[in-house]
């Protein structure tokens, strides 16, 4: 049996499951994906049954707040499905809004791709209780605040702005990456993930 190293899986407290992502690209977009507030859940279906045979699609589907869209990444469809007959099939079984194409160029955008992409290297860090009630309770009394304002009011014994980072790689805060990174980024309280959560690590 073929597996996938674990290297190539991607997770995200919006996945149900680790899905393939050999290609960067392909990363990208999930990385994207999981950070922007306006996507509630990322599903994968790698197979679909089409005209009495099973096709490989590796097919995501976005659940957003403007409904449910099968992604076409265009510059990289699968062999077996070339004119993306399998993703349309998907996006009837599972009910979608429509199919988005997705290209390059899309995905690699100026200045979203470096925001996410600096926001996600601290998915691995470990925030302590005291630094996660110190965000969230500012962000709770505040409201949507700038990251900058953030720094200010929230006294953190790590660096603030990495404490928000890692946070919002679980869902426990939204940074709005469309302008970057600079000050002026809106940070708010996450909807998804930990967001409930102020105690423990």
């Amino acid at each position: 049996m073929k597996t996938t190293p674990a290297a190539s899986l991607f997770t995200s407290f919006k996945l149900s499951r680790a899905i393939p992502c050999v290609r960067p690209l392909r990363r990208d977009f999930m990385i994207q994906s999981t950070l922007d507030a306006g996507v509630r859940r990322i599903e994968y279906h790698p197979m679909v049954a089409l005209d009495d045979h099973m096709i490989r699609t590796d097919a995501i589907v976005l659940d957003r707040d403007d409904g449910r869209y099968v992604i076409d990444f265009v510059d990289a469809r699968p062999l077996e499905d070339p004119r993306a007959e399998g993703l349309l099939q998907i996006g009837f079984e599972q009910r979608c809004s429509g199919i988005v194409a997705v290209s390059a160029a899309d995905v690699c955008r100026e200045p979203r791709l470096s925001a996410a992409r600096e926001v996600w290297f601290h998915a691995g860090m470990t925030v302590t209780s005291d630094d996660r009630a110190q965000i969230l309770d500012v962000l709770d009394c505040e409201g949507p605040i700038p990251l900058r304002s953030l720094q200010a009011l929230a006294a953190t014994r790590r660096d603030p702005v990495q404490v928000v980072y890692a946070l919002a790689c679980e869902g426990s805060v939204d940074i709005d990456l469309r302008a970057g990174l600079d000050g002026r980024a809106i940070v708010r309280g996450g909807s998804l993930g930990l967001g409930g959560l102020r105690y423990g690590t």
